[in-house]
């Protein structure tokens, strides 16, 4: 198994399910953007593990939707909590989702970004 994966599935439990951290693995976003919010969220014995197992370069390459994941994450800390586009991004939804309620909120930015990704074949 990926040591990078199995420092992720070992630690899922103790990462608090509204984190970034969670919300990033939930989305498939890559080890290192995984890492970088385990920083922000202050779980710094999790961000220092994937850090070291990326320097072992044992790691999978980044996923295709790996950006687009990564930045819908940025973008779920400034929607409203209880938004619709923010529960489907909380949960890993298909983009085709996270699409549609971000347009029916009128989240244009998170629409247009989407309607961009799957333009250029990414979806």
């Amino acid at each position: 198994m990926d040591p990078v994966q199995r420092i992720i599935d070992e630690t899922k439990g103790s990462i608090p399910l509204d984190s970034l951290t969670a919300i990033a693995i939930r989305n498939h976003c890559s080890a290192e953007v995984v890492a970088s919010f385990a920083v922000r969220d202050g779980l710094q014995a999790l961000a220092a593990s994937l850090f070291a197992a990326l320097e072992v370069g044992e790691s999978e390459g980044e996923k295709p939707l790996a950006c687009v994941r990564s930045r819908l994450v940025e973008m779920y800390q400034d929607l409203p909590p209880k938004c619709q586009t923010a529960e489907l991004i909380a949960s890993g939804a298909r983009l085709e989702e996270i699409s549609e309620a971000a347009e029916s909120e009128g989240l244009i930015s998170i629409a247009a970004m989407l309607a961009e990704a799957e333009q250029e074949g990414e979806n």
